[in-house]
């Protein structure tokens, strides 16, 4: 028969076991157990695109290091300006690291590479590239990618509008001989058609170029009003300059590409009154006062330079930068879902972001939906140009 003192002792050892294991759960549910939430961002910090992607990446300096009491941890991998490295790097960051989210790649060959494993693993994408493809239509693929860049068409609206304003009838296209140039050829089409522009020439180069004489003298025979240079960063100025060398006195127009990096510096007086849409995220200063956006972009121009030195802005950061804006403001809704590290967390952050309006970034004001993976509209984008070695906008 147990004694009293033996029934208290069992007592008290069944209480110690049922508060070890209250105590136990209740460390679990701490915020110190909690889950971090992993970011994956895959970038060309090497190849090609190895300047834009380089500045993307220093976009990513500012992403908060906690979102709603969680952790945040950014992890990184080089995609190498390389289509078959960024779904490589896109695997690696998934299975090894579980991550809830990616930012990029840089590329836009590599952004619809990324696609179908991002479709497998029921992964958010956040592209930083500019293909409007990549996210439209939304169907049950592309509904896992989203980007902070305008569409080509966007871009081409104010400056086909120019042209139509200046009675431009015959418009020449020089482009990247990629994915970005291909997009180009279509909205160019498409754009000339709608504004009775006859395009006279299409001629396509690779971003390592060091000439284009060949591609010039075919467009200077075609006899257009203008040309429209369909690139980016330092290998846009080879156009111009050989244009230019040629003796073509027409008007020059060129994409968003074309504001960041050497462009200006590489082309010099030459490039004086090139028109490009213009983003917030490089010439807020000149953008009206009311203009959407216009103090976040200043913000971020602030806090880019004050890090990476004067007149380091370009739209390549901003994308990036406003990426994890969206991030930051979707987490919280997706947190009372899930747990980050599981498939509900990532379905319920893609829904998040899907439901965000109204979020001002360096780049404009983001609205996505359901139909709608871009986010920005036209009020993103005005016309501009280069003068005197400055992006300003053409009012």
């Amino acid at each position: 028969m147990q004694t009293a003192f033996g029934q208290a002792m069992g007592g008290m050892a069944m209480l110690r076991a049922v508060l070890g294991v209250c105590v136990a759960l209740q460390m679990l549910a701490s915020p110190a157990f909690a889950a971090n939430i992993k970011v994956g961002i895959i970038l060309s910090a090497t190849g090609p695109a190895a300047a834009i992607g380089n500045a993307e990446r220093n976009g990513t300096a500012f992403g908060p290091a906690e979102i709603a009491g969680r952790k945040v941890d950014y992890l990184f991998l080089d995609e190498a300006s390389d289509s078959t490295a960024a779904v490589a790097a896109l695997r690696k960051l998934f299975q090894e690291s579980s991550i809830d989210i990616l930012v990029g790649p840089t590329t836009t060959p590599g952004s619809f590479a990324a696609i179908d494993p991002a479709v497998e693993y029921k992964l958010p994408v956040i592209t930083l590239a500019p293909v409007n493809a990549l996210v439209a239509p939304v169907d049950a693929r592309r509904r896992w990618i989203f980007k902070t860049t305008t569409n080509d068409d966007h871009e081409a609206t104010p400056l086909f509008a120019n042209m139509k304003k200046t009675g431009v009838k015959k418009l020449a296209l020089i482009g990247f001989g990629d994915s970005y140039g291909d997009a180009w050829s279509k909205v160019s089409a498409d754009m000339c058609a709608a504004a009775g522009i006859e395009l006279v020439a299409d001629e396509k180069y690779a971003r390592t170029d060091t000439t284009v004489v060949g591609q010039i003298l075919k467009i200077i025979a075609a006899g257009p009003d203008a040309v429209l240079i369909a690139a980016s960063g330092a290998p846009a100025a080879l156009p111009l300059l050989q244009l230019r060398e040629k003796g073509f006195a027409g008007q020059v127009y060129g994409t968003l590409g074309a504001t960041f990096g050497d462009f200006r510096k590489l082309t010099g007086v030459q490039g004086n009154g090139i028109l490009v849409p213009l983003s917030q995220a490089v010439g807020a200063a000149s953008f009206p006062d009311d203009y959407p956006a216009k103090k976040a972009a200043l913000e971020f121009i602030q806090r880019y330079e004050a890090k990476f030195g004067p007149g380091s802005r370009n739209i390549f950061a901003g994308s990036a930068y406003d990426a994890l804006i969206l991030i930051e403001q979707a987490v919280p809704a997706a947190l009372k879902v899930a747990e980050p590290g599981t498939a509900e967390f990532r379905e319920a952050l893609r829904s998040a972001i899907e439901g965000l309006r109204g979020v001002a970034g360096s780049r404009g004001v983001y609205s996505d939906g359901s139909n709608d993976h871009t986010g920005l509209d036209q009020t993103a984008l005005m016309l501009g140009k280069l003068e005197n070695g400055e992006w300003i906008a053409v009012r």
